[in-house]
């Protein structure tokens, strides 16, 4: 069975930011489990390579009407559910930090060291340093943009914070759920060893 991870709020909570944090690792959770779900129960039906299937919905009044095979072949595609949940993450980690500041300071490498200075920690204190965290910044920046591929500036900057050489320019970036938790757990160790959350889960 599988359990969301969870972080306990302390009494320097920033306004809610481990809960909305919990809220997105539960839909995250909750989504795979329907992604893994839906097909077997249409397949329960004799529905799935039957052909010609069409299944339909109505909520908020709006219809919508969709092959069988392709809503399927959509939940397959969980590279945007992954692409989803780690942009949030990251945007929540980055309020926190501008919060935390007073003010938007460009780069993950600035802004991170910023508030970890301000607990007298540094980047080798982070899981996966400044590289790693240079990395997340690069994905989620390639999502964000809707290109999925690392462009010259990122290439020269990830290799610029001693990152994998194999993150050549124009590479196309595509992960899972392993490197999903992985990049959220830079995130989240990047905020716990800042002082702005706690390490319990």
């Amino acid at each position: 069975m599988i359990q969301p991870e969870r972080v306990l709020a302390d009494s320097q909570d920033m306004n809610g930011l481990w809960e909305e944090w919990d809220r997105a690792t539960l839909f995250l959770e909750s989504a795979r489990i329907v992604f893994a779900r839906e097909p077997k129960m249409w397949q329960s039906l004799g529905l799935v390579d039957s052909g010609g299937a069409t299944i339909s919905s109505r909520r908020d009044q709006v219809e919508h009407s969709v092959d069988l095979d392709k809503h399927l072949a959509a939940l397959a595609d969980e590279n945007i559910l992954w692409g989803a949940v780690l942009v949030h993450s990251y945007a929540l980690v980055q309020n926190a930090a501008v919060e935390e500041l007073g003010s938007k300071v460009p780069g993950i490498e600035n802004w991170g060291q910023a508030i970890l200075e301000r607990n007298g920690k540094t980047w080798t204190d982070v899981k996966g340093g400044l590289a790693g965290a240079v990395e997340v910044a690069v994905v989620r920046n390639a999502i964000a943009h809707g290109t999925r591929r690392v462009d010259e500036n990122s290439a020269k900057r990830i290799k610029r914070t001693g990152g994998p050489t194999t993150w050549r320019e124009n590479s196309k970036i595509s992960f899972g759920y392993a490197q999903l938790r992985g990049y959220r757990n830079r995130l989240k160790d990047l905020l716990v060893q800042s002082g702005l959350g706690s390490r319990e889960r």
